[in-house]
């Protein structure tokens, strides 16, 4: 497989929680992070996030815009965007 990702991931463990514009957070974990995104992890199958949303990280008190860039089962990879 060829890697296309232009910054190196980290591997991470941390909590994080998912905020759309409207509605409550969805709780997840962060596998891995890099400077321009990250992969995450939900407890259970998530088929109804919205393409673009708010990821704010448990030891951060600023939350970052984020745009889905691949989807599986219990796996989202984000992409750091500017403005959600």
């Amino acid at each position: 497989m060829t890697e296309r990702r232009k910054a190196e991931r980290l591997q991470a463990s941390g909590a994080a929680a998912v905020q759309a514009r409207f509605g409550r957070g969805i709780e997840c974990t962060v596998r891995n992070m890099s400077r321009d995104g990250a992969c995450l992890v939900f407890v259970h199958r998530q088929t109804a996030l919205p393409k673009e949303f708010s990821l704010t990280l448990a030891r951060e008190s600023a939350s970052r815009p984020c745009r889905i860039v691949w989807q599986s089962s219990y796996r989202v990879g984000v992409q750091f965007v500017g403005e959600c």
